[in-house]
């Protein structure tokens, strides 16, 4: 509405002033003209300093899954900008999403905490948004509603997820591919030695609880497998 009043302000003070004869007439352009600047005013108070606006936060925890395809664990990938303090992580929040989706680079910040319960990521958007409706009357046309003042990303990973970049991520694809056959040995090894220990301390175990212990086995050995493969990948 301030937009509409600023040019209706305009044409009637061109109207009033080029056929203004009277006194009252040139006072008319007068109160036309400061309705003019003063509409011009909230303009740029509106735009340069939102004048009208409020700052709103809103949180949304959204859960994590794997970053990458395939059967090297869980992973959240990101992407080094310039010396490396920036990051674009790239990420996924359901297990039929196709692609990562990135994180933005202008006005976003993002935080990593390992170690956690669970694997999540926690949004903050901060964006400005009309007071009341009265400011959205009028400034409907002129402000940006749900303008971006700034984004923080706080991903939060447990101790079974690995944080790589998308280089050492494929690096770690290959080299996983290479070892199959080494690994699917070693594997099958390791579980037989657990299962016969455990065996030998218990030998009334049934098959439920064998196959439990076989379970664990395997899922320790792909976290150890992994680690060393990492390790080699990160050097």
């Amino acid at each position: 509405m301030i937009f509409v009043v600023t040019i209706l302000s305009v044409l009637a003070f061109a109207l009033t002033n080029i056929f203004a004869k009277k006194h009252w007439q040139t006072g008319l352009s007068v109160l036309f003209a400061a309705i003019f600047l003063v509409s011009l005013g909230f303009i740029t108070a509106n735009d340069h300093y939102h004048y009208g606006m409020k700052k709103v936060t809103e949180t949304t925890v959204k859960p994590l899954v794997s970053s990458a395809d395939g059967q090297q664990g869980n992973m959240l990938l990101y992407q080094p900008l310039g010396n490396g303090t920036e990051k674009v992580y790239l990420y996924k929040t359901t297990k039929d999403q196709k692609k990562p989706k990135a994180t933005g680079t202008d006005l976003v910040a993002n935080h990593l905490k390992t170690n956690q319960k669970k694997a999540q990521l926690i949004e903050k958007i901060t964006y400005w948004t009309y007071k009341n409706d009265t400011a959205k009357r009028w400034f409907n046309l002129t402000s940006k509603d749900h303008e971006l003042v700034k984004e923080d990303n706080t991903f939060e990973v447990s101790d079974d997820w690995f944080v790589l970049t998308t280089d050492q991520a494929k690096k770690l694809a290959k080299l996983a591919a290479d070892n199959q056959s080494a690994m699917a040995e070693q594997a099958k090894a390791f579980v037989q030695e657990k299962v016969g220990q455990a065996m030998t301390q218990n030998p009334s175990l049934d098959q439920a609880a064998q196959q439990q212990i076989a379970k664990q086995a395997t899922a320790d050995y792909q976290k150890e497998a992994m680690t060393k493969l990492i390790a080699e990948v990160t050097q």
